[in-house]
């Protein structure tokens, strides 16, 4: 993980040994802009940053139990030679080195079998060929011994912050309300486990033996709702499936909320297409983001959407959504009750392409 150098530049957390601490070094201060032809590229940066790390000896340094450790460097009067070359060279007098528990280490929620035991549960070690998928910390994967490809999405993803724990268990409890219904929502395959890779063995607090890494998810190869909206082939290949593909989300959405739950960041990018051309609705754990062209307006003047109650979240949908992004003529009154809408397009004749 890496920014600029006019706030902080650091790493993810890194293990020393099997049953060692867990340290991540950042560096606060400006030394030269991000606009410096050398020094503001980010390969750079970060090789600048591995070469002072070098000169630094952690056997000298206090390292916290807590499970990860900062190691903060600042511009301060104390001794360091980095490489000549470095950006870091110019200021090697006046560095040094402090440490704290780190605030944006990433949590891994406690997981035991007994926490729900219809979700079955498989180890990290069993997944392979992973593949992100366009740059949104969601992959495809597979496991050993089998062909088949999944969706898998990890607690630990690149630009982390500590609420995207809370969001993550939030879809699993929501997914598992659903596993194994067919009411147009992503189904749940497995929940991904490993020991803790905070567990030290000896020394320091106690920790959870085993934690959740991510949620293994059914997998949908004809792509999201807003790539068929982006193509204009597609939408040709769409024809009346349209129609279809609005009846099902709303149903969806419908299904949600009777078991008290609403979607905040319904988007295009949120329903998917299956191998039979239907629609599918994911990232089902209402806390995760606000899809704000998305909102009905009285939700619009909202501070926080997210902290709204459960009645005014429900009416983030609304007929406008169906319109514009399933490209349909129907017209159900722009705020109505999700049920409202399903009725009208029932009555909508839905021709096949």
């Amino acid at each position: 993980m890496l920014s600029s150098a006019s706030s902080a530049i650091n790493f993810l957390r890194r293990t020393y040994g099997e049953n060692g601490w867990h340290v991540k070094p950042v560096f606060h201060g400006t030394i030269e802009a991000d606009e410096h032809p050398v020094f503001g590229r980010r390969p750079k940066r970060r090789s600048d940053l591995q070469d002072l790390c070098r000169c630094i000896d952690f056997r000298r340094i206090h390292l916290l139990d807590d499970p990860v450790t900062e190691v903060a460097i600042n511009l301060s009067p104390a001794p360091a030679a980095p490489d000549a070359a470095s950006e870091y060279a110019s200021v090697a007098g006046q560095l040094c080195v402090s440490t704290r528990e780190d605030p944006l280490r990433i949590r891994f929620p406690a997981y035991h079998s007994g926490d729900d035991s219809s979700v079955p549960m498989r180890a990290l070690s069993e997944l392979q060929d992973k593949d992100e998928l366009n740059g949104h910390s969601v992959y495809t994967a597979r496991l050993r011994g089998d062909d088949t490809p999944y969706i898998y999405k990890q607690v630990d993803r690149p630009h982390y912050m500590p609420p995207d724990t809370e969001v993550l268990e939030q879809e699993l409890r929501n997914l598992t309300l659903f596993r194994g219904t067919a009411l147009g929502i992503v189904q749940l395959f497995a929940a991904v486990v490993s020991r803790n890779p905070y567990h030290r063995a000896v020394g320091g607090p106690a920790v959870p033996s085993t934690v959740l890494r991510g949620l293994l998810l059914e997998f949908h190869p004809n792509g999201t709702l807003e790539s068929w909206l982006a193509l204009p082939e597609r939408r040709t290949k769409a024809g009346g499936h349209w129609c279809r593909w609005a009846r099902q989300t709303a149903s969806a959405l419908a299904a949600m909320h009777q078991r008290g739950l609403a979607h905040m960041d319904l988007k295009p990018a949120n329903v998917v297409i299956n191998a039979g051309l239907d629609a599918v609705l994911n990232d089902v754990s209402g806390i995760g983001g606000v899809a704000q062209q998305w909102l009905a307006p009285e939700m619009l003047a909202a501070a926080d959407p997210l902290s709204q109650s459960i009645e005014a979240r429900k009416k983030t949908i609304s007929g406008h959504w169906l319109r514009e992004a399933t490209q349909i003529a129907v017209r159900p009154p722009p705020r109505a009750a999700v049920s409202d809408i399903v009725a009208v397009l029932s009555e909508y004749p839905c021709s096949a392409p």
